[in-house]
């Protein structure tokens, strides 16, 4: 919630925001409000996961007076991060953030929840997006804590090219779920 909190103080109104991702985007689609159609776009419950980059750029060439940022946790990053290069290449100016916790909380949380141990749900902890994006061409930052947080959004923004926040979270934090399980 403290990257979002972060995140809105800096968004335009008409602002395209593009979710993708699961436990942080759902975080995301509480806090970020949508003033108009179209500022909010993401897969739907059932979507596929690594749709944010060909969303935000689609976004971006539609409308390229508009902020458009593409809010994805780190287990979408892995389906189709290799997209900045295509942002980079096309100097289309989108800005990521991704939640980085290490693991696929959207399965890991409820699995231990449910049955007490998970499968197939860790990812690597810290893995340095922030590089690859800068690998490809983007400006990228790295956010280990609280306080680097705003500059790093600051900075990226400010970069004029397509840019990376890779913000470390806790993988312990889980989104609230109910269920009505009868």
């Amino acid at each position: 919630m403290r990257v979002y909190g972060e995140l809105i103080r800096l968004l335009d109104r008409d602002a395209i925001v593009i979710g993708d991702g699961g436990d942080f985007v759902s975080y995301a689609g509480r806090v970020i409000d949508s003033y108009e159609p179209g500022c909010w776009l993401d897969p739907g419950p059932l979507g596929c996961l690594g749709c944010g980059p060909g969303y935000a750029l689609a976004a971006k060439l539609a409308c390229p007076d508009r902020q458009v940022v593409l809010v994805l946790g780190d287990g979408a990053f892995g389906f189709s991060g290799m997209e900045l290069d295509t942002l980079a290449r096309h100097g289309v100016a989108v800005l990521a953030v991704v939640g980085n916790n290490g693991i696929w909380a959207l399965e890991k949380h409820p699995m231990e929840a449910l049955y007490g141990y998970s499968v197939a749900a860790e990812l690597r902890p810290g893995t340095r997006y922030d590089q690859i994006a800068e690998a490809l061409g983007c400006h990228g930052e790295l956010v280990q804590t609280p306080s680097d947080l705003r500059p790093a959004l600051d900075r990226a923004l400010a970069s004029g090219r397509p840019a990376l926040v890779n913000v470390l979270t806790d993988p312990s934090v889980a989104y609230p779920r109910r269920s009505n399980l009868a």
